[in-house]
């Protein structure tokens, strides 16, 4: 009988066969770690998140169409932002690359108060001064902070 299974595969067989499956296994988890650094969604070869973003969403664009140019002060995953001039007034602006980055911004900076003109996929700062102007030029939703000026309205009048 011994004869019989020597006859049937080469000495050591099983053990060579796991062997390779093991080291191949270790290959492809190589393989597709590469492939992940370096093209997976924020990979050292891949677009930014910037250029990544649809046309006529950008920051410069949305400051062209205020007539201002946008010095760029951050450009991160969760959001591009940039400030210019229009009228003597100072404008921020930033853009997000999807809805839940956007609303975690407005969220945050509710409790701040001010008003916001809120797009798609952007959102800018407004003054006292801008909002008309810029309502008209980009649409959107103003959307006003917390108000922290004192005037409180109590129910019922009196006081």
């Amino acid at each position: 009988m011994k004869v019989l299974s020597a006859a049937l595969g080469p000495p050591g067989g099983e053990r060579t066969v796991r062997t390779a499956l093991k080291w191949s296994a270790l290959v492809l988890l190589l393989l597709l770690g590469v492939f992940e650094l370096l093209w997976g969604p924020g990979g050292l070869a891949g677009t930014s998140q910037a250029a990544q973003r649809p046309a006529g969403t950008s920051v410069e664009d949305l400051a062209r169409r205020i007539g201002c140019t946008a010095e760029i002060t951050a450009d991160t995953a969760d959001l591009r932002q940039g400030l210019c001039t229009s009228a003597g007034e100072e404008v921020w602006i930033a853009t997000f690359p999807e809805p839940r980055a956007q609303q975690s911004w407005i969220t945050e900076a509710e409790a701040y108060g001010g008003s916001y003109l809120v797009g798609e996929d952007w959102v800018v700062v407004l003054s006292d001064a801008t909002a008309d102007q810029l309502h008209g030029l980009l649409g959107g939703k103003v959307v006003n902070g917390a108000d922290h000026t004192g005037a409180h309205q109590h129910p019922g009048g009196g006081g």
